[in-house]
Order: C-alpha cells, then sequence, then structure tokens
C-alpha cells in the first residue's frame, strides 16, 4: 500500500495544487501540462509520451474519448500505447476531481515484488471528455525523480483551463471566523484519517494570536492534548539546523560557499570529486546527487549509536546523479550539516554534544523554545503524545516513540520533539525574517533568506532550499517544511505576502494526508480559492480504506492457500 500510495503522491493523483508558471507547457487535444527538463517528449496522435532520461521509467498522456466507464477508457489507453499490455487490474478507486477536473479515477496493478516496477493510471474528465495517465517505471527511477514526476501531474489540467492565480490578491484577515473553519476542517480530517490528536498554532507578525489542541494525546485515554504536548517533528530539525548555519554565517565562522572540506577536514563522501565541489550551502540542500540512503540509519542507529557514525556511512555513499541536477533528499547530509556546524562552534567537545549545545544557545534559547528537546528521556518524562500505528491490514493500535529511535544519531536532520508553542516561535522568525519579539535580531535578514533560494524543483512552481520548501502555487507565496517519523506528521506554513502562518502537529500516520489538503484549504480561506479540499479529503479517505480491504483480502488468500498445503 505505502508504494501506491507514495507514487500516486508523486504524480499528483491525491494532490489539488497547482500553480502560475512562466515554463513552455505542452497540450495535447484534452490536457496541457509542464513537461520536466530532460525528459524526452515523443507526440503521436492523441498520445503524448515521456521519458526519464534513464530510459526505463516513462508516463503517457492519452487522449481518452468520450467513454463513459474509466475502466474501459484507462484500457483503450493502453492498447492504443502498448497492444501487449495484459497487467491484471488489482484496484480502482475514485481519486479526488481538482485542477478543473470534473472526474477522477485512479487504477492500480498487480506486480511482484521482484519486479520493482511501479505500474499505474488514471483517468480524468473534464465535460464529457477523458484524459488517461499511464505511468511505468522502475520503483528507482520513480524515487529519484519524485520530482520531476511530481510536476507532470500538479501542472495536469484540462486544455484551455487557466490555473488558479492569486498573485497581487489580498488575503483575507485571518480573524476568529476564519481560523475557525480551519478547525473545523481539521476535526473532520481526523475523523476521516483516524488522528487521534493535533496541535495547532496561528501567527502574524506580531505574534502567536492563538494556539490550543484538538483530540487527545492517547489513543483509548481521555488526556487532552494542549499547546505544549511534544510531539515528534522530524524533518522540521533540518530548518532549525539551517538556521543555526546561519547564525555561524553571520559571524564568519563559516561560509555558504565554503568547502566542506575547509570547515570540516574529516568530512569525506564516496566519490572524490563530489567532496571537493560541495559547499556549506549544498548540505541541507537535496542537490548534490547522493541519495537518500534511509536503510542505513534506519536500520542501524539507535539511543546508542554515536554520533559519528553520520560521518562514516557518508563516507561510502556515491552520486546516483550529477551535481545540481535533480533534487534528492539526504538526511545523513543534512545531518552532516548541524555536526559541522557544532563542530566549528565548539571544536573541543564531541560531535554529539556539539550539535545540541550550539543548537541548546544560538536557536532555542534566543527563541523561547523550552519545549523543544534532543532527548528522548526529557520528551517522554512530561506532556508528550504518543503515536497512533496502523498496520498492513489496517488495523490501529498504540504505536511506540521507540520506533523513532533510529533518527537519534542522525538528529540534526529530525531528531527534535517539539511543541506547537515552541514550533510556532520557530515559524515566526521566518515570517518576521529573523527579527526577534524583542525587536533584536536572531539572524540577519539576508542570512535567514539564503536558506529559501537555492531551488532544486520539487514540483510545478515549488523549490527546496536549505531545510525549507518554498511554492507560488495558486500564485501564493507559501515557505514550510514537513517532518514524517513513524506515527507523527507535522508542518508548519507560512505566508509572506499575507503575513500570517500556521503550525500543525499530527500523531498519526494518515496525518500526511490532513497536512497536505491543509495547505489548499487555507487558500480557500483567505483568497476564496474553489472550494476543493474538503472533497478531496473525503475521496481520499474512501481511497484508503479501499486499498487497507483489497489488502485484507489478499492476506486472507494468502493465509488460506498457505494453510490448505
Amino acid at each position: 500500500m505505502n508504494r501506491w500510495v507514495l507514487m500516486c503522491a508523486a504524480l499528483g493523483i491525491a494532490t489539488s495544487s497547482t500553480a502560475q508558471t512562466s515554463q513552455p507547457v505542452v497540450t495535447t487535444a484534452s490536457a496541457s501540462l509542464v513537461p520536466p527538463d530532460g525528459w524526452t517528449q515523443t507526440p503521436a496522435p492523441q498520445m503524448l509520451t515521456l521519458k526519464a532520461p534513464e530510459g526505463d521509467t516513462f508516463v503517457v498522456i492519452v487522449d481518452g474519448g468520450a467513454s463513459g466507464d474509466p475502466k474501459e477508457v484507462v484500457a483503450a489507453a493502453w492498447k492504443r500505447f502498448d497492444p501487449g499490455f495484459a497487467c491484471r487490474i488489482r484496484l480502482v478507486t475514485k481519486a479526488a476531481a481538482t485542477e478543473g477536473w470534473d472526474e477522477a479515477w485512479a487504477v492500480d496493478y498487480e506486480t511482484s515484488p521482484d519486479e520493482k516496477l511501479v505500474l499505474f493510471a488514471r483517468a480524468m474528465r473534464h465535460g464529457e471528455g477523458w484524459t488517461v495517465v499511464l505511468a511505468r517505471g522502475s520503483e528507482a527511477t520513480f524515487e529519484k525523480r519524485a520530482g520531476a514526476i511530481r510536476k507532470i501531474g500538479e501542472s495536469l489540467r484540462p486544455a484551455g483551463l487557466k490555473p488558479e492565480d492569486f498573485v497581487g490578491n489580498t488575503a483575507l484577515p485571518f480573524d476568529a471566523a476564519r481560523r475557525d473553519q480551519l478547525k473545523a476542517f481539521w476535526r473532520d480530517a481526523m475523523a476521516a484519517y483516524g488522528v487521534p490528536g493535533i496541535e495547532y498554532a496561528f501567527i502574524d507578525r506580531g505574534g502567536v494570536v492563538e494556539e490550543g489542541g484538538i483530540g487527545v494525546k492517547t489513543i483509548g485515554k481521555a488526556d487532552p492534548v494542549d499547546a505544549h504536548t511534544r510531539f515528534m517533528i522530524a524533518s522540521n530539525t533540518k530548518g532549525m539546523t539551517t538556521l543555526l548555519l546561519a547564525k555561524l554565517v553571520d559571524r564568519g565562522k563559516l561560509g555558504w560557499d565554503e568547502p566542506v572540506v575547509e570547515a570540516d577536514p574529516a568530512f569525506r563522501l564516496g566519490d572524490a570529486s563530489v567532496q571537493r565541489e560541495i559547499e556549506i550551502r549544498h548540505l541541507i540542500c537535496a542537490c548534490t546527487g547522493m541519495p537518500r540512503q534511509d536503510m542505513e540509519w534506519i536500520m542501524t542507529g539507535g539511543l546508542d549509536t554515536p554520533a559519528n557514525k553520520v560521518l562514516s556511512l557518508l563516507a561510502g555513499m556515491k552520486p546516483t546523479t550529477k551535481f545540481g541536477e535533480m533534487f534528492q533528499y539526504s538526511n545523513l547530509l543534512a545531518s552532516a550539516a548541524g555536526y559541522i556546524a557544532g563542530h566549528v562552534d565548539y571544536p573541543r567537545m564531541d560531535v554529539g554534544h556539539v550539535y545540541d549545545r550550539a543548537m541548546q544557545i544560538e536557536i532555542l534559547d534566543p527563541l523561547g523554545m523550552k519545549d523543544t528537546t534532543f532527548s528522548k528521556a526529557v520528551a517522554v518524562a512530561g506532556n508528550h503524545a504518543d503515536p497512533r500505528d496502523i498496520g498492513m491490514d489496517g488495523t490501529v493500535a498504540l504505536g511506540t516513540i521507540d520506533k523513532s529511535d533510529s533518527i537519534y544519531f542522525a538528529r540534526p536532520a529530525g531528531g527534535a520533539c517539539s511543541s506547537a508553542h515552541d514550533l510556532a516561535r520557530y515559524a515566526l522568525n521566518e515570517l518576521r525574517e529573523g527579527v526577534l519579539p524583542s525587536g533584536g535580531r536572531l539572524v540577519s535578514r539576508e542570512a535567514l533568506l539564503a536558506r529559501r533560494n537555492l531551488g532544486m524543483e520539487i514540483g510545478e512552481a515549488a523549490t527546496y532550499g536549505m531545510g525549507l520548501q518554498t511554492s507560488r502555487r495558486w500564485g501564493v507565496a507559501m515557505v514550510h517544511h514537513g517532518g514524517a517519523m513513524p506515527g507523527y506528521k507535522t508542518d508548519w506554513i507560512v505566508l509572506p505576502d499575507a503575513g500570517i502562518g500556521i503550525v500543525l502537529l499530527t500523531n498519526a500516520e494518515l496525518g500526511t494526508s490532513l497536512l497536505d489538503q491543509t495547505r489548499r484549504r487555507l487558500v480557500e480561506i483567505l483568497y476564496g480559492a474553489r472550494l476543493e479540499a474538503s472533497a478531496a479529503m473525503k475521496t481520499r479517505a474512501a481511497a484508503l480504506r479501499a486499498e487497507y480491504a483489497a489488502l485484507i483480502v489478499f492476506l486472507e488468500l494468502v493465509s488460506s492457500n498457505t494453510t490448505s498445503r
């Protein structure tokens, strides 16, 4: 199930967002899209094939005609593209119809684990005409090219339909009534996705406007979430780490363009040329060509794993794409950024403790983030939320924060526990561009904004900087970042032009969908965008229930076949 969810998300199957773009738009008879750079385009009658540079992955846009049945439309599209296609359908689910589409369906196919194959289709109707998206390729390329594939999905809309564009529009006041609209959406989404509790904060440039919690800390118990309840915030730690880098740049202890090997001669990579080329600003830009390699830290990390293991794991890493070619997320490189910053600030202390000390003194204390900690023992001893786990068959159970122990030795990339109260102070610093509530400065505006400027493309009108994502989707400027560890999904969002921001922490695996749809709902409330978020949320939840139901049938069939032998 997870592979299908991730790959559909990469193509925009469950998203509801798009943006103005100045890039070339390719049009078929029924649809238009913005093709990713470097992909081969092969037009044919009523069809456009986009092939990844690796040659093993394609996305095909097919004009589907006016047939009324989506399965028939998809079958006809495969026959046109590949007459010999004969894979069995595993599941057909209704998808969110957004960006001017009136109806959308997702089709999943049976594949074996040994194939390591991603294979799916999507059928979308506008008026009486259908457009079909066919996708087939290797898991490795789909993961590596996720940003490019997401761009295809987010930019795909009916031919001749202009995207929503709120550039130059003034946001409506984010008053109590509009905040209540967003909280009502969250309550509906919590019920749909089975999220036990959320913690939130609303900010404007004057400070924190409102903070609190909805729901409970632990399933099966009545203890409510409040604004100081600690959640794992995972990759939201990255932006804090780059804020530490920015302070050191201000002081002249580091330079954004300083070679990493000059800042820390012990730094090693498995590729000598990248090792020489990589600069401080590249460590959390997802732009070096280094792959995720998450299994190394997930399978080997623990509370007792020394922090210097990060550097030893990096010493064997080699790039899978060219430097600066595309977005590839590396938690280990991001972790190295924090440890190198700590080493520069406190060169005589050991690797792990220098980061913890530097973050406490340079970032957490000045921002007043008293709930935030890198210590699991401290986090669980007090006011904290327990994760909600979900099994492969869709069963719900109380999870455990122990599943996040593996990130501890690489904690600059994702090991902090925090609260909405604290994370609001971090988001407020982003909104106020480095100015503290006292009027003093935590960091210069130039150094803070440099973290948003690198811009590896991760979708249509969306880029990744240094532990921050910047988007102009719908013509609305957003800066945000998400975080995900087992049972914890979190996000913070600031809208610089509107002068507001939100923080949202959840304790459930399916919290990711709630976070994604919150960004859309926020634009609906503040800018009067088409009402899509609620319908997308309900459709997504129904699709997930169908996915789990199909998986249960499969597991029962496997069990029956096994016991009958």
